[in-house]
């Protein structure tokens, strides 16, 4: 681990990203404390409302704006009215984690009873509600849907690709036929059809795990195809042999002495799989095959207020769910590449500095 910090810090844009992610699934577990509304909050009257923090007085307060024309929405500031922005102050009540009541936020404006006005950090969209907050909420299923997806996917891989690399003969040919058919059609097409057989009159708990299960079912067969691979190469070994010969369950062998041995494998996978899935749900939902209301995600805020060209010309911060789209994919990428690159025996971890030292020992050897 400590010679893994030590590449990551010579990969800055590696350790960038890994932060990045750290950040967004800090936000996704604490949605409720970061958010000041809840996704549903609306406000009448504000729709398509700009962004409204600004500097003034030396501390970050809340700007009043004036709609005046109702038609585009176009608004203006009204000069020297702002109102009360407070950091870790009582807002809507709500319960972390579903367990916990709070009232406190990350921010949140003061009373409107005292003439403060809403905070709006990345404007609001057709229905006046707060677009921050409905990010902040959407991650939760597009974060997570990655990482459950593949999961499930990459569990069915190791046990079925394990079993066709380890046994042979029947299962052997019988998952690679079944892995074969899912990797003949293209895997967005067959996603699609799935999903277009199922109902579409299902809550959002249920497009949620249904999403998941198809998304899983679907990813599946390339990586246990690697995997059967790297089991047929690696039961012919000397310690697997052995193991074999002291009579030890075929199953124990596969977990203590297989699988270790395809842990760099196992994680690169894990990176590079979690971006790829989180994109196919946001197509499901741009498409309307996805999460639907009440529930939010990245890919229904797309689809919601995204309609038009128009939308994006005049209200630009409407861009925010593919911003941080593009953040989490490009970071899981780049995180990706860099644990390959650690991974891959034909590249050294070490500095050329370090390699200069160890030379002269070479050549007086």
């Amino acid at each position: 681990m400590k010679r893994f910090w030590g590449y990551l810090r010579r990969r800055p844009l590696a350790l960038a990203s890994l932060a990045l992610l750290l950040v967004f699934y800090l936000i996704m577990a604490f949605a409720e404390f970061i958010a000041p509304y809840s996704p549903l909050t609306s406000f009448p009257g504000m729709t398509y409302h700009p962004p409204n923090l600004r500097f003034a007085g030396g501390r970050l307060r809340t700007q009043e704006a004036q709609a005046v024309n109702t038609v585009t929405w176009r608004y203006v500031r009204v000069r020297g009215a702002y109102g009360e922005l407070r950091f870790f102050g009582k807002g809507q009540p709500y319960k972390l984690w579903g367990l916990i009541p709070l009232e406190r936020h990350l921010f949140t404006p003061g009373p409107e009873e005292q003439g403060n006005y809403p905070a709006f950090l990345l404007g609001a969209d057709h229905l006046g509600r707060d677009l921050f907050s409905r990010i902040v909420y959407g991650s939760r299923i597009s974060l997570t849907i990655g990482f459950i997806a593949t999961a499930i996917s990459l569990t069915l891989a190791v046990f079925l690709g394990g079993l066709a690399g380890y046994s042979g003969g029947i299962a052997d040919w019988s998952v690679m036929r079944t892995a074969e058919f899912f990797m003949l059609i293209p895997g967005l097409y067959l996603i699609l059809f799935l999903r277009s057989l199922l109902s579409s009159r299902m809550d959002s708990g249920q497009s949620y795990m249904l999403i998941t299960l198809i998304l899983s079912v679907v990813g599946w067969p390339g990586t246990a195809r690697t995997i059967r691979g790297m089991v047929h190469a690696i039961k012919r070994e000397e310690f697997v042999m052995n193991a074999r010969l002291e009579m030890i369950p075929a199953p124990v062998i596969i977990l203590r002495h297989i699988i270790p041995q395809m842990a760099s494998l196992l994680i690169v996978s894990i990176a590079l799989s979690v971006p790829g899935f989180i994109l196919t749900e946001t197509a499901l939902s741009y498409l309307g095959l996805g999460i639907v209301d009440p529930a939010v995600s990245w890919g229904s805020l797309i689809k919601r207020d995204i309609s038009t060209l128009n939308n994006l010309r005049n209200f630009p911060w409407l861009l925010g769910p593919i911003w941080c789209l593009l953040g989490v994919t490009l970071a899981f990428n780049f995180t990706g590449d860099a644990l390959r690159d650690y991974y891959d025996p034909y590249h050294t971890i070490f500095s050329r500095r370090h390699r200069k030292g160890k030379a002269p020992e070479a050549r007086n050897a």
